[in-house]
Order: C-alpha cells, then sequence, then structure tokens
C-alpha cells in the first residue's frame, strides 16, 4: 500500500514538472475574448482608477442619466393626465352645482309672483292706515277680486253704503284726481286758512270747476287760482309767526291744503271732464258691483280726500271680506290668492 501511494505522488509531481508548450504562461498575455467585471470582486483588467474602468462607469452613467429622464418624462405624461381628469371632474361637478342650484332656484318670474302674493297678503291682513287713506290697499287687491269674478268663484255680494262709493275718489291709471272738487260742494276750509285769499278761492274754484265741465277752462283763470293757492300759504305761514295761529290749527290748515292743491292741478288734465261730469260715478251697491264697473272703465282709486278715510277703510274691510268667502268656495286656485294668518278666519 505504501509503494502505490509513493508512486502515485512521484508520477504527479513528474507530470506537474513536465514542460508543455500548451499550458506555458507568458506574461502580458490577454485572451482575445471580453471578460466582463463580476459584482462585488472588481475588473482585473480594468483596474479601478484605470481610463478604461472611467469610461465604462461613463457609459453607465450616461445609460443611467436617459433612463431617468425617460422615466421623468412618462411620469411628467402621467401626472398631466391625472390632472386633465381632475379638470373634467370638476367641470362635471361645477355643472352639476349649477343644475342642482338652477333645479331649487325660483325663477325670476317666479319670484315676482311669490313677492306679490306676499305683498298681498299683508296688505289684506295687516295694512297701514296710510296705505287704505292713499287707495294703495284697494289698488292693490283690486286685481285679485277681477279674477274672482272671472274664474266664477263668486263668494257673497258684500254691501257697500252709498256714502262710501260716493266717497271714493277714482282716476285713470293711478293718475291724480280732482278729489275734492269732484261732488262740486262747497269746500269747508279749516279756521287757520279762513281769510281774504280763502274767499277768492270760493269764487275762482267753482268757477274753473263750471269751465272744466264746459271744456272751456281757460289758462289765465287757472293761473289766478294758482296765485291765490300760494298767497293762502304764505299767509298762513304768516298767521303763525304772528301767533293769530295756534301749532295745531297751522298743521290742519297745511294738510287740507296739501290735499287740494293736487286736485286743483288735476283740474289741467284730459280726464278732469269725466271725473267732474258724473262719467266716472259709480252707482255699485256691493263690491262685485264695484270691482266691474272699475275694470271695465280702467279706472282705479285716487287718494281720499280730507273727512273721506273712513269710506276707504269700509271699502277695504268689504274687500276683505269678499275675498276670503270667494277663496274659500270649491274649485278656486290662484297663485295670487293671499294666505290668511293664523288664527284668523279666512
Amino acid at each position: 500500500m505504501k509503494t502505490l501511494t509513493i508512486c502515485f505522488l512521484g508520477g504527479l509531481a513528474a507530470t506537474l514538472t513536465m514542460p508543455t508548450a500548451h499550458a506555458q504562461f507568458f506574461p502580458g498575455y490577454r485572451p482575445n475574448f471580453p471578460v466582463m467585471p463580476q459584482p462585488g470582486f472588481g475588473n482585473p483588467f480594468f483596474p479601478i482608477g484605470s481610463p478604461g474602468f472611467n469610461k465604462l462607469n461613463g457609459q453607465a452613467d450616461v445609460m443611467r442619466a436617459f433612463g431617468d429622464v425617460t422615466n421623468s418624462y412618462e411620469q411628467a405624461r402621467i401626472a398631466r393626465e391625472k390632472a386633465n381628469q381632475a379638470k373634467i371632474e370638476t367641470k362635471r361637478q361645477a355643472f352639476d352645482q349649477m343644475l342642482y342650484e338652477k333645479a331649487n332656484t325660483p325663477t325670476y318670474l317666479e319670484q315676482l309672483a311669490k313677492d306679490k302674493s306676499d305683498y298681498l297678503t299683508r296688505i289684506m291682513n295687516f295694512p297701514q292706515k296710510a296705505e287704505i287713506y292713499d287707495g294703495r290697499s284697494l289698488n292693490t287687491m283690486l286685481p285679485l277680486l277681477q279674477n274672482l269674478s272671472e274664474s266664477g268663484s263668486q263668494g257673497p255680494p258684500i254691501a257697500l253704503p252709498k256714502f262710501a262709493v260716493s266717497a271714493l275718489n277714482l282716476s285713470v291709471g293711478g293718475q291724480p284726481s280732482v278729489g275734492m272738487l269732484a261732488n262740486k260742494a262747497p269746500l269747508r276750509w279749516p279756521s287757520g286758512l279762513r281769510g281774504t285769499y280763502q274767499k277768492n278761492l270760493d269764487k275762482l274754484i267753482p268757477a274753473a270747476v263750471e269751465s272744466v265741465i264746459d271744456g272751456a277752462l281757460s289758462i289765465k283763470l287757472l293761473k289766478d287760482i294758482r296765485g291765490e293757492m300760494k298767497s293762502l300759504r304764505e299767509d298762513t305761514r304768516a298767521k303763525l309767526q304772528r301767533d293769530e295761529i295756534d301749532s295745531s290749527s297751522y298743521f290742519r290748515a297745511i294738510e287740507f291744503y296739501n290735499d287740494l292743491e293736487p286736485s286743483i292741478n288735476a283740474l289741467d288734465r284730459p280726464d278732469a271732464r269725466n271725473q267732474l261730469s258724473g262719467v266716472y260715478e259709480s252707482k255699485a251697491r256691493n263690491v262685485p258691483e264695484l270691482v266691474e264697473f272699475l275694470w271695465d272703465n280702467g279706472l282705479g282709486f285716487a287718494p281720499a280726500s280730507p273727512g273721506n278715510q273712513n269710506a276707504y277703510q269700509v271699502t277695504h274691510d268689504a274687500f276683505v271680506r269678499f275675498a276670503r268667502t270667494a277663496q274659500s268656495s270649491a274649485g278656486f286656485a290662484s297663485i295670487n290668492a293671499p294666505i290668511a294668518p293664523v288664527g284668523k278666519k279666512k
């Protein structure tokens, strides 16, 4: 056994020391095929820091940078596309919001109808005295009463006192009315206005009224009346300064003067003759007849004359009672129908 081992080792040593032509190593020899460096071991042919190593490293950096740029471009395209999608979604949401607001916002006409109905409801249920005496409440309710009449929803014929109908001042299209001069009766002057100018006007005003009825009102006569009216006011102010009248008498006088002046100015209007000649005089006995007369002649209510405010209050109350009873009749429905307040009967 020992002999075989020695022979084997001797033969191996002889083989390793035997020179051969194919296994010889020459210093500086490089194979003609590339040998790529392995990760973590370095490059035996291009050591770190050599020109070859720096060239390969630069090429890798260029390729890496190109990849980064390409990736950045793609990420930018994706981000831009997401932004475009977000814009479209924002527009869609804005459009949906617009449709929602439009569906839940009343139109201009609907708002007008609501405001008109609210105003009519207040005028009927909670009017101010001034709104009744200047005819606003009656003029506001007039279209509603006409609508009730045309729809056939008639309530009971609420009667109107004769004194109330005759005391109503009527005009065309809300224009000034002859008002205090309509009944052609002598004016009842307050104490603060009585005097020389008042007596002159008592002669001039009836003459002007007759001239209007005859269709022959002269400019000179109307100018004389206005001149006397101006002097009358100045004289009344002077009486107050001289303590010839007290403050309460002065204010009553000025109130009467302010009501009379528009009536005198209305004498020059085209429809003044019809107002004074009785064309616009109503013979109505109840609310439906008065409404029909006013509507057929295109008339409305002018402000009340001093002392006739009660007639306007009575007419207002009759209008309200008629409207409520007519609205409660079967089959009536109107967007302009006012709603009775809580706690009150319709």
